[in-house]
């Protein structure tokens, strides 16, 4: 059975990664999905922000929902 993930738990967890270092897993459909390294700048009522890294263009911003419909996965930068 599939849990349940809805907005309120995606804000809770990009306000946990705020300030630190993330991979972005970023799917647009049809077999394009991009991978992106980057840290978790601002978040808001409704987007949050991601500054990319080594990037032409410096920062996305995302929706909560886009999280909770698995177009954006974020996972936290392991550290070696």
């Amino acid at each position: 059975m599939k849990k349940n993930f809805n907005v309120d738990d995606a804000k809770t967890m990009v306000e946990g990664l705020l300030g630190r270092s993330v991979d972005v897993r970023l799917n647009r459909g049809r077999n394009k999905i991009k991978h992106y390294a980057g840290v978790v700048s601002e978040a808001h009522s409704n987007v949050f922000v991601i500054e990319l890294t080594n990037e032409i263009f410096d920062r996305i911003s995302c929706s909560y929902v886009d999280v909770v419909c698995g177009e954006i996965a974020l996972k936290e930068h392991a550290t070696t």
